[in-house]
């Protein structure tokens, strides 16, 4: 469950100055844990009837009360900070109340991610251990504690820093880079938004067949069953997004320099004189050696997963597909000797303050990510921005491939799906066929 996010608050706050006064702790078991547990949810456990609403608003005027008694002599610590934290909680209990008397559900599903973030960032600050897992050490002292028994916990996140662990989609029909159709446009309104996601996913729909000649209906490939694309729009500050691409403002890839064109000319040329003579004239996704899992990671046709787990010195980013997972190492070491070149490359990572920063260098010459070369350098940052929400941002800095930098973003949406093995190679059927289908049209031309 969300609310698991606010673990209790278990700081007490001293004697209260008479027997009716809570403790910090009371207070977050009642009111704030179930009224911001009321808001979390209110999408799947929408009141019904008007005793509904009316519990519902005495629950969030309650959450208000008690943020507002937070800011009393018996509760805050050091003012400065403690007040600031206060002050989140006030301004989303005070809207989400708003919202539950217009009963406007769509309001207070806005309201989620400042209450989540008063919540978070306040336990953060107060409680050390706030989102530590007990050790099986620990749980070995402690038989009665649940995790005695459960599977080993993984390692918990470094003390401070956010929890990005977990499964997130990046599944968006937000294309790279802006289409023509929306030019100068950064964002759509919310009619516009949902004008152009059906016109996209009726346009993307694989089962309404090409038959103007057998070619272009086999040229389909799949259906639609084996697509995942997403629906909707990336959504990134509350907006809906007509591109990934942010920087430049045209949401466009700049130009390639000329050396970066005239290696491009190379391998077109290539795959035009010599395309099937063997598997290495074949692209990286057809010999299932790298097919967007990045860095950085963009969004595909399906497998747009990736699992996030995290170490105290360490952090493993597992993409669906091709199951590659990048091992980032947090230590400060430096990146390997440029002669090593790796297909994901080579990946170091620090904190920026709740923000998990990747930098990747040493790409080999082959990658060639939208025509960028071996010195393509990457820098991702994933922060995240609510309960569900993880904000994954990229910026691709290479001089002697494109002409000035660019940055893309994309808000990833935590999910309960899991991520399963796709086994590429063990059924690539693809390049046997494509191999062989050459070498028996050569013998027809002899």
């Amino acid at each position: 469950m969300r609310m698991f996010a606010l673990l209790l608050f278990v700081v007490q706050a001293g004697a209260a100055s008479s027997s009716s006064a809570k403790t910090m702790s009371q207070l977050m078991i009642d009111p704030i844990y179930p009224a911001s547990d009321a808001v979390f949810y209110i999408e799947t456990r929408t009141p019904g009837t008007d005793a509904e609403w009316r519990a519902l608003e005495a629950k969030t005027d309650a959450l208000a009360e008690a943020a507002k008694a937070l800011t009393g002599p018996l509760y805050f610590r050091d003012r400065a900070r403690w007040m600031d934290d206060a002050k989140l909680m006030i301004e989303a209990s005070a809207t989400a109340s708003d919202a539950v008397r217009r009963r406007d559900v769509n309001a207070l599903a806005g309201v989620n991610d400042a209450l989540y973030t008063s919540c978070v960032q306040c336990h953060q600050h107060y409680r050390p251990g706030y989102g530590a897992r007990p050790t099986p050490a620990a749980a070995a002292r402690n038989p009665a504690s649940p995790s005695a028994t459960a599977d080993p916990p993984s390692p918990a996140a470094p003390v401070g820093k956010q929890d990005l662990e977990g499964v997130w989609s990046f599944a968006t029909i937000t294309p790279l880079e802006r289409p023509a159709e929306l030019a100068g446009k950064l964002e759509l309104t919310a009619d516009e938004a949902a004008a152009y996601e059906q016109r996209t996913v009726e346009r993307n729909n694989r089962d309404r067949r090409d038959r103007s000649s057998p070619e272009a209906d086999v040229g389909g490939a799949y259906n639609e069953a084996w697509f995942d694309r997403g629906s909707v729009l990336t959504v990134v500050n509350g907006k809906k997004r007509t591109s990934l691409i942010v920087d430049p403002a045209d949401g466009k890839i700049p130009a390639l320099t000329a050396s970066a064109q005239q290696k491009a000319a190379a391998r077109a040329a290539d795959r035009r004189d010599h395309p099937t003579d063997g598997p290495e004239n074949q692209g990286l996704p057809t010999r299932c050696l790298l097919f967007g899992a990045g860095p950085p990671i963009v969004p595909g046709p399906y497998n747009n997963l990736v699992q996030i787990l995290q170490f105290p010195d360490h952090v493993i980013i597992f993409n669906e597909m091709i199951h590659d997972a990048r091992i980032v190492p947090l230590d400060g070491r430096p990146h390997t000797a440029p002669a090593v070149r790796k297909w994901l490359g080579d990946s170091r990572g620090r904190w920026d303050g709740n923000t998990l920063v990747v930098d990747t260098t040493n790409f080999t010459d082959k990658t060639n990510f939208r025509g960028a070369d071996e010195s393509l350098h990457v820098v991702e940052r994933f922060t995240r921005a609510g309960p569900d929400t993880l904000l994954y941002e990229f910026t691709i800095d290479n001089p002697t491939g494109f002409t000035k930098p660019w940055s893309a973003q994309i808000a990833m949406t935590k999910t309960n799906d899991r991520v399963f093995e796709y086994a590429c190679h063990e059924a690539n059927y693809a390049m046997t066929g494509i191999l062989r289908g050459a070498r028996a049209e050569e013998r027809r031309k002899q």
